[in-house]
């Protein structure tokens, strides 16, 4: 049986068509099957497609796929998703909507200005931050020196649903120039998909410049990665004096060595249970078709 699979293209965290992170949402994905959903992934070739679905338990269920695999979370399918139903009305009227994931819910805040909807949040909870590596092999897996890695700050794993090797380095130079080894990374990391995200606080326009690099995921590199910012932002957290009070926040640009710039505005708040960090951003409407499954 034949699908005719109605798709709109939005690039997100970013407010100026052709920039930021591209995402192909399928916003009635019903009757697909997994495999079928990874084809049309794959056929894409974006970082992810958002295909959404019926949720018993949330506003809408929506499912992440990279062109070789599902994710349980992601920041911009997350973000771009909302944009995409709340254009179609999905959302009317509201501020804030569940999305049922891989997961389980997220709790996303839908922020309105005069023009429409204008940014949207998503909360990612209190993330992990797990092991911490030695720098000389992190370094040596990305083609850079020990002395390009920050000196005060450690290599560590955070996550908020997906795993994350968090690197800082000195300089904007340093980040350019990193490249991954997977051989050398995957000894590294246990489940052998090393996901790496590299970062700088030392950017002339931002408090963050950062790069993603995810080869094991089938994307050499992405533009904004929202669900890893959950974890930079509890990394920053632990290890710098960016949270000095009970909230904070910060921008963070991605993309930029791709010409593909990207912003996005990083909440933390002290909680009980840790800190709790929300990521938010822009999206725009670029495209929409048929696809034939």
């Amino acid at each position: 049986m034949t699908h005719n699979l109605t798709y709109e293209l939005w690039d997100v965290f970013t407010d100026k068509p052709f920039a930021g992170n591209p995402l192909a949402v399928v916003p009635d994905a019903s009757g697909l099957t997994d495999a079928q959903m990874q084809r049309v992934a794959n056929e894409f070739n974006l970082s992810e497609t958002s295909f959404v679905l019926p949720s018993g338990t949330a506003d809408v269920r929506a499912r992440y796929f990279t062109p070789t695999r599902e994710l349980p979370m992601a920041g911009h399918p997350s973000v771009g998703t909302v944009f995409a139903l709340d254009r179609a009305g999905v959302f009317a009227g509201k501020d804030r909507v569940t999305l049922e994931l891989g997961v389980g819910p997220v709790e996303m805040t839908l922020e309105r200005g005069d023009d429409g909807l204008s940014r949207v949040w998503m909360n990612q909870g209190v993330p992990e931050l797990l092991e911490t590596f030695d720098k000389s092999q992190v370094a040596r897996a990305l083609g850079l020196e020990e002395r390009d890695l920050e000196p005060d700050l450690p290599v560590q794993l955070g996550s908020a649903g997906n795993p994350f090797l968090l690197v800082p380095v000195v300089s904007l130079d340093a980040l350019a120039r990193a490249q991954v080894s997977l051989s050398k990374l995957s000894r590294l990391l246990p489940d052998n998909r090393p996901v790496v995200f590299i970062f700088t606080r030392h950017a002339p326009d931002s408090d963050i410049r950062a790069r993603m690099l995810g080869v094991a995921l089938g994307v050499y590199e992405d533009p904004a990665t929202g669900s890893a910012h959950g974890p930079l932002g509890a990394y920053l957290a632990a290890h710098t004096s960016i949270l000095e009070g009970d909230e904070a926040e910060f921008v963070s640009h991605q993309g930029v060595e791709m010409g593909r710039k990207s912003e996005l505005f990083v909440r933390l708040r002290r909680t009980p249970a840790g800190v709790q960090v929300s990521v938010g951003g822009a999206a725009v409407r670029v495209g929409e078709g048929q696809l034939f499954v």
